[in-house]
C-alpha cells in the first residue's frame, strides 16, 4: 500500500512515474515477437500489420487482438489502483496501440500537449483528465519518451496538439530509459515528446485511460487517429466484471458513423489504382493457377 501511496503522490506532482518492474521475461519475450510479426508487412485490405502515420514511426494498432498478454497488462492490480486512483471509477481503457520509431537525428517531435477532449466544449469547464501506459519493448537508451515535469498542472485551456510546439530550450525535460519490459503513466496533458537522436529502431506500446462521459475532439476521431477497441474474446475469459468494466466492455455502444475526413480530390484516383491492383493480382493468381496444374 505504501508503493502505491508514494507513486500515486509522484504522478500527481510530476505528472509522470516510471512503475516497478511488473512483466516477467518470458511475457515480454511473448509480447515482443507478436509485435515484431506484425511489423513484417503493412497492414492492406484485410491484411492485419502496420501503417505509417509519418515518415519515422510505423504504428501497430489495436494490440489487444494480438495475444492475451496485451489484455493482462493494463490489468496488473497496481497499473489499475494507480490509474482510478488518479482519475476515477468511470476510467477504462480507451486505445491500446503501438509504435516502432525509426532511427532520426532531428526534433521531429517536437514538445507538445496531445489533442483528445473537443477544447470549445471544455473552454468554459474544467478540461478533462487522462492517463497514458507506455511500455518499452527495446532496451531505449536514445530516442526515449520525455516529459517536462509539473508541466500537467494547470486548470485551463491550454494549446494542443502537434502543431502547438514547444520551445525544447525553455523547458527542462526528464527522459525515460530503460530496459525492454519498462513501464511508465503520464498525463499526456503535460508536455512530452520522443527525444532525439533515435539511434537504432525502438518498439513501444501506448495504452490510453479516460472515461466514456468525455466529448471527443474531432480531428481526434476523424483522421483515424481514434479507433473503437478491438479484442479477441478468447482473452476475456476469466476476467470479473471489474476487469471487464476496465478495458471498456461495460461502456454504451456508440451510435455514431464515423465520418473520416479524407482529401475527395485524390480520391478517385486512388481508388481505381487500388481496384487496378486488385484486379491484377486476381488475374496473376488465375494465370498461376492454371500453369501449376499443367
Amino acid at each position: 500500500m505504501s508503493q502505491l501511496i508514494n507513486l500515486l503522490k509522484v504522478l500527481k506532482r510530476d505528472g509522470v512515474v516510471v512503475l516497478p518492474e511488473c512483466i516477467t521475461p518470458d511475457e515480454l519475450s511473448i509480447m515482443q515477437q507478436h509485435f515484431c510479426s506484425q511489423l513484417m508487412r503493412p497492414a492492406f485490405n484485410a491484411w492485419r500489420g502496420y501503417a505509417q502515420t509519418d515518415r519515422r514511426r510505423l504504428m501497430v494498432d489495436q494490440v489487444l487482438t494480438l495475444d492475451r498478454l496485451f489484455c493482462q497488462l493494463p490489468l496488473m492490480p497496481l497499473i489499475h489502483q494507480l490509474v482510478v486512483g488518479y482519475l476515477d471509477e468511470t476510467v477504462c481503457l480507451q486505445e491500446a496501440k503501438g509504435w516502432q520509431s525509426l532511427p532520426f537525428s532531428d526534433n521531429f517531435h517536437p514538445l507538445h500537449r496531445d489533442e483528445w477532449y473537443c477544447p470549445q466544449y471544455y473552454q468554459t469547464q474544467a478540461i478533462p483528465r487522462s492517463l497514458k501506459l507506455g511500455c518499452y519493448l527495446d532496451d531505449v537508451d536514445s530516442g526515449a519518451f520525455a516529459y517536462v515535469k509539473g508541466s500537467h498542472q494547470h486548470s485551463s485551456q491550454g494549446e494542443v496538439g502537434e502543431h502547438y510546439h514547444q520551445n525544447t530550450d525553455d523547458n527542462e525535460i526528464t527522459k525515460i530509459t530503460g530496459k525492454a519490459g519498462t513501464l511508465f503513466l503520464f498525463d499526456p496533458e503535460g508536455l512530452h515528446q520522443q527525444s532525439f537522436p533515435n539511434l537504432s529502431a525502438r518498439n513501444a506500446l501506448f495504452y490510453h485511460f479516460f472515461s466514456p462521459s468525455v466529448v471527443l475532439s474531432t480531428n481526434f476521431t476523424q483522421w483515424g487517429r481514434f479507433q473503437r477497441l478491438l479484442v479477441d474474446t478468447s482473452f476475456l475469459s476469466g476476467l470479473s466484471e471489474q476487469q471487464l468494466a476496465f478495458l471498456g466492455t461495460s461502456r454504451l455502444p456508440s451510435r455514431d458513423i464515423p465520418s473520416v475526413q479524407h482529401y475527395r480530390v485524390l480520391s478517385t484516383p486512388m481508388n481505381l489504382a487500388v481496384r487496378s491492383l486488385n484486379e491484377a493480382h486476381y488475374w496473376f493468381e488465375k494465370i498461376k493457377a492454371k500453369v501449376l496444374r499443367k
